[in-house]
Parts: C-alpha cells; sequence; structure tokens
C-alpha cells in the first residue's frame, strides 16, 4: 500500500455460490505487477456450503483482499448492488470490476493504468481497454467488445500508450466496453450513481452508456487485458425460455429508454432511440414466435413508428393480419 496505506485501485468482485471459479479470478488479480491495491469480494448470500471456500481464498490473500457478506436471500441482491455496495466499502481512489468467472490475463493492466493516470493534465476519470472473448474454452475470433476501435483512431497515443477517444467514437463499436476491463474514477463512479439495481440484465452496458455521456475524459488502452468465458446459450424451445428472452429485452428497453431521455450528448440520445427500434422488433419476432399476435402487431408498430423500414412495414402488415385472424 502507499504511505497513508490507502490503495490507488479497488478491486470489486462481486461472487454467487462459484467459488471454484473465484479462485481464478481472485487469483489473476493477486498476480498482478503493481502492488498498490484491494481486491474487494462481496459474497452476495452465498449458500453455506460456499462460505468456508470464499473463506480461505480470502483468508490466503490476507493483507490484499477481504470479502463483504451480504444477508442471504431467495436469488441475492444482484451483481449491481453487490457493485454498488462495494464501492461504497472500497478505499481507493480507481474502482475496477472483474466477473467471478471470468480472469484477468495481463499482470501489467493496473501499472500500466496507473501511468495514464499519473501522465494525464487533466483528472481522468474512466480508462478502457479491451479483452478476448471465449467460448466453449475456444477464442471467439469475431469482435465482441470494442476491438475495433483501434483500427478507427486517427491520432496518436500518448508516452503512456493510450488514446483520448470521445462517446462517438465508442458508439461506432461493435458494442460496448466489458466491466472487466473498465475503470473509473471512486467520485465520478458515485457521480453518476453507481449501477442501476432494477437492472437485471445488461446493468454493465447501461452503466457504460451513462458513463461516456458524463465522462470529461476517456482515455483508451489498445491492450487485451481480460479473458471473458461466454456463458453457453441455452436452448429457446420451451414458453419459459421465451419468457426469459423478453425480460431481457424488456431491460433493454428500460436502458435506452434512460439513454434516450436523460442522456446530455445528442449522440446517446440517436443511438439509444436506434437501439430501440431494434429491441421492439425483437420483442414483436419473439411475441410472434410464441403466438402471441396481438402483443407482436402493437411492438411491431411501435418499432415502425421508431424507424420506419419498408421491410419492416411488411413484417407489422403480417403480424396484425394475424392477429385479426385469431
Amino acid at each position: 500500500m502507499g504511505c497513508d496505506d490507502r490503495p490507488f485501485f479497488s478491486v470489486i468482485i462481486p461472487t454467487r455460490d462459484r467459488s471454484a471459479p473465484l479462485a481464478v479470478a481472485l487469483h489473476s488479480v493477486l498476480e498482478q505487477r503493481y502492488r498498490n491495491f484491494e481486491a474487494i469480494v462481496i459474497n452476495d448470500g452465498s449458500s453455506e456450503d460456499h462460505e468456508p471456500h470464499y473463506r480461505e481464498l480470502v483468508d490466503a490473500a490476507s493483507g490484499v483482499a477481504r470479502m463483504l457478506t451480504l444477508a442471504h436471500t431467495e436469488h441475492g441482491h444482484g451483481p449491481s448492488f453487490a457493485r454498488n455496495y462495494g464501492a461504497t466499502q472500497a478505499g481507493g481512489d480507481y474502482l475496477c470490476f472483474l466477473d467471478d468467472d471470468d480472469q484477468w490475463t495481463d499482470t501489467e493492466h493496473l501499472r500500466r493504468t496507473a501511468r495514464v493516470i499519473a501522465a494525464s493534465p487533466e483528472p481522468t476519470e474512466l480508462i478502457l481497454a479491451n479483452q478476448q472473448a471465449f467460448r466453449g474454452g475456444a477464442p471467439v475470433p469475431d469482435v465482441t467488445w470494442i476491438e475495433d476501435l483501434s483500427a478507427r483512431l486517427g491520432a496518436a497515443p500518448d508516452a503512456a500508450g493510450a488514446y483520448t477517444v470521445t462517446p462517438a467514437e465508442l458508439l461506432g463499436c461493435r458494442a460496448h466496453c466489458h466491466l472487466n476491463t473498465t475503470i473509473a474514477s471512486r467520485a465520478f463512479y458515485l457521480d453518476i450513481g453507481g449501477f442501476d439495481e432494477a437492472l437485471q440484465y445488461e446493468e454493465d452496458l447501461d452503466f457504460f452508456l451513462r458513463a461516456i455521456d458524463r465522462a470529461r475524459v476517456i482515455r483508451y488502452l489498445p491492450d487485451i487485458v481480460s479473458r471473458h468465458n461466454i456463458p453457453v446459450p441455452a436452448a429457446r424451445a420451451s414458453m419459459s425460455t421465451v419468457q426469459s428472452e423478453l425480460s431481457k429485452r424488456l431491460y433493454q428497453l428500460r436502458i435506452f429508454d434512460k439513454a434516450a431521455l436523460f442522456s446530455a450528448r445528442p449522440e446517446l440520445r440517436r443511438y439509444a432511440m436506434r437501439q430501440r427500434a431494434y429491441t421492439l422488433k425483437h420483442i414483436a419476432t419473439e411475441a410472434a414466435r410464441v403466438g402471441r399476435f396481438d402483443c407482436a402487431a402493437h411492438y411491431a408498430r411501435e418499432a415502425l413508428m421508431t424507424r420506419f423500414t419498408l421491410g419492416w412495414l411488411g413484417a407489422t402488415a403480417l403480424f396484425t393480419l394475424r392477429a385479426c385472424c385469431r
């Protein structure tokens, strides 16, 4: 730690009933060569079977890692609540995040980020990097997050190897920056309200959109620093799994409605309205797939009014006709 015993970074890892993958995640943090950090494991009310394993892992990293345990509930408090709670208890100036089933792969990640922050002539609120996605143990060759950003940057990096990027440049990427490679100043994190605890899906996207809307300085390091293990998707053959898919889409609607209504930057608002139209189309398609043509027609019309295309006009007419014939 530094001379005042306060860490510069706080690494927040929420977990619930996954002590085995947490061991890998925590070990990857402890391997960082930059040592002025703390690791905070947020145990979201795990079962008693996992408690001894969690305690053993944290005790083995005494002085660097500590565990905060939330009260047990049937489904847990959720990762947003856990991260927000960890942020209130963190001592670091900057907050880092890691999912308990992923891992950092670059032992220089924190040292490199600390150099970028120190070299910046103005306070840096948000630092982003890249990660490699894996599915079934094999690397995913396609662009998954913001790997495509580097090819579109014109200016040269600074002496620390970082680029200053804009929200417009980030919104042009295939997707958003994952939490595993996102670092935010604690003051900035608290100022924008942390994570939306009402979201149970893509809360990281919501945080990303609010963060790039509000950040005055966004720095980007084009380094692969993390491994993200994509869960194997379940088959979507039953009504229950379709309901789950529709629930996810409703969370997305909330995210894009928030971004459209509350973003200060017009490019964020335009992006959110486009994405909202796509989400409405997904909802309409899923509803039609299970025979809910009245719902399909309703959401199709909303999508059509949001973003008109001739192709979607035909789909809307078809859903409406099918609803009238039932």
